[in-house]
């Protein structure tokens, strides 16, 4: 999941209707000012069953886990089982970028991994979703009615990479259809 304005309250929204047992990992890229994300995982794991936690550099993937990128690092995967944080440099003036997070879920996982980017000014996440894209994975994007800032969403569905856009009231169900019914990660 990738988020930028707006993200936070989007976050907690799809978040806390998660499962407690939700059989999969959600990585979390989240644009925010330095020295914020500590509190916004804090705040998202009081709020939802599933646990919420800063990512940590080379920890085992755990399902019923959301892993939420900390402060100037992308977040990815190794392989399919271990956190990856890595001080490249910046993507499109963002570290953590949505593109990193989400070319590595497809090359990890491929068919099996659904991105979805959230609320958001700019075009971060687009790049990742193309290779996402050209990995069979499936594609969720929160609708503009919903979104505080359509950016990130928008220049996602105008690039035709999106297979659902969604009100953000939808976004946890889908997932949690996609995830019981074709056992995705």
């Amino acid at each position: 999941i990738a988020a930028s304005t707006g993200g936070p309250a989007a976050l907690q929204q799809v978040l806390s209707e998660l499962p407690g047992d939700f059989p999969a990992a959600v990585l979390v890229v989240q644009h925010i000012a330095s020295g914020f994300v500590d509190g916004l995982a804090t705040w998202l794991n009081a709020l939802c069953s599933v646990k919420v936690k800063l990512a940590t550099h080379g920890e085992a993937i755990q399902p019923h886990a959301v892993y939420v990128a900390p402060d100037g690092h992308h977040l990815g995967v190794d392989g399919r089982s271990r956190i990856l944080l890595s001080l490249a440099d910046p993507i499109g003036g963002f570290r953590p970028s949505a593109s990193f997070l989400f070319e590595s879920v497809a090359r990890a996982f491929g068919p099996s991994s659904m991105h979805v980017i959230l609320t958001g000014m700019g075009q971060d996440g687009v790049a990742g979703l193309r290779a996402a894209r050209a990995a069979g994975a499936k594609i969720l994007a929160q609708d503009e009615a919903s979104s505080v800032v359509f950016g990130m969403p928008g220049a996602a569905v105008a690039a035709g990479l999106v297979d659902s856009v969604v009100p953000l009231a939808a976004v946890a169900r889908e997932i949690l259809a996609a995830t019981t019914k074709e056992g995705n990660a």
